[in-house]
């Protein structure tokens, strides 16, 4: 019976900080939707000593292990060569998989190089997990007292792939007739993690039900567990319609649905179009939208309007209200989504200016300041935020807020 698991990630760039182990997190939502607690995440540099070290302590702590990363053609690609040291067994070139490899180094014109041989060494008596994004396949080895490691892609797009094809299949077969978990994500906006606690507070405190957060700038997540016999299902169902109840408006989407992809279905299921005027977010919400399939469907176009000649010229605004109000100001964010609304003739025209620092701010408008406006047909308004942080996360925040701004105006 499965019931603890340890996730190790492998890496240089993840102990040095220049890498953000997203992997980790992604297995342990995983693993938690299916009832099985994570005892432990390891995560370690490219170091023979130290890799080893993380798999005995990752086999003392769970039945099962999970691994990513270190499965390419480099000289510190270390994963299969020390799992086969671990396991006291030799590496053994799969020759089907070599020869895939070769083919598909053939057929995309790449040079073949020697070392991408190392992609086919596996432990000897590895199940081979196939990798259907990349080159590097992974595999799944018994050890002990049935205890498993599987080991996957520390790509993170080809790791989600994996899981969810391979890892997910197996641990729900493995896991047989035992009592059946129910779980939801709700992605939540407007509220802080403190109030989003206390709102929902009394169902976390009724039995069989598992409430927990995630805090993940600027996402906020409340995910609701039940355990249980076939017949939890509908507690779980009547649980999620308390929530939703509850939070209203605050929920955008559910599962792993992101910001960005809501606003898309809703101006798809609505008919609507959207035009851009972006300056302090430089791009990076047009960026978000058209990240999503069949954006072209609905979103018309943009304008990165970072000087003010460039608000001028391309979106309308007015030099008098540039020198009299200044470029982060309510006047100018209307005049931009006005301006872009009009010249690209979308339903919807949003606009964004504001300060993201660290400098350019004053007493009356400190860094963090931003305007957001919305311009459609028959409304046409505008409002002030105040963010706070670094750069990055003013301008990440900047362009929530103008998302889900925009998701409510979709709804209204």
């Amino acid at each position: 019976m499965i019931k603890r698991a340890a996730i190790l990630s492998t890496g240089d760039e993840l102990i040095t900080g220049k890498v953000i182990d997203t992997n980790s997190a992604f297995i342990a939502d995983r693993l938690f939707s299916m009832g099985i607690k994570v005892a432990a995440v390891l995560k370690v540099g490219d170091d023979r000593e130290a890799l080893l070290w993380a798999m005995r302590e990752a086999a003392d702590l769970g039945e099962i292990i999970i691994g990513t990363g270190g499965l390419g053609p480099t000289e510190d690609d270390l994963t299969s060569e020390v799992v086969a040291e671990f396991l006291g067994c030799p590496l053994v070139q799969n020759e089907e998989i070599a020869a895939s490899l070769r083919k598909r180094f053939e057929a995309r014109r790449i040079p073949w190089t020697a070392n991408n041989l190392k992609q086919a060494l596996f432990p000897q008596g590895a199940e081979i997990l196939p990798n259907p994004v990349g080159t590097a396949p992974g595999f799944r080895v018994s050890f002990g007292e049935n205890k498993t490691l599987s080991w996957l892609s520390g790509v993170p797009q080809e790791m989600t792939a994996m899981f969810d094809q391979t890892v997910m299949p197996w641990i729900v077969a493995m896991r047989g007739g035992q009592d059946q978990i129910f779980s939801q994500a709700f992605k939540v906006y407007g509220l802080t993690e403190s109030k989003l606690d206390d709102l929902v507070r009394p169902i976390g405190l009724e039995p069989g039900i598992k409430l927990s957060f995630r805090a993940h700038y600027p996402d906020l997540t409340l995910r609701v567990t039940v355990a249980g016999a076939s017949e939890e299902q509908r507690r779980f169902i009547e649980t999620c319609k308390r929530i939703r109840l509850i939070l209203g408006s605050h929920i955008y989407a559910e599962g792993d649905t992101t910001l960005e992809q809501r606003v898309g279905q809703l101006l798809s299921e609505r008919h609507r179009t959207l035009a851009l005027a972006e300056s302090c977010t430089g791009g990076l919400i047009s960026h978000r939208i058209t990240g999503i399939a069949g954006s072209s469907a609905y979103y018309l176009g943009g304008v990165t309007s970072y000087a003010n000649d460039v608000k001028v010229k391309l979106l309308g605004v007015t030099p008098a209200t540039l020198e009299k109000y200044g470029a982060v100001s309510q006047e100018t964010a209307l005049e931009m989504s006005h301006g872009i609304r009009e010249r690209i003739g979308a339903d919807f025209g949003l606009s964004v200016t504001g300060i993201a620092g660290p400098g350019g701010g004053t007493p009356e408008k400190p860094v963090g300041t931003v305007w957001i406006s919305i311009a459609q047909a028959k409304n046409h308004e505008a409002k002030l935020f105040q963010f706070h942080g670094d750069r990055e996360r003013i301008v990440l925040g900047t362009s929530q807020a103008a998302l889900n701004w925009l998701r409510l105006a979709l709804l209204e």
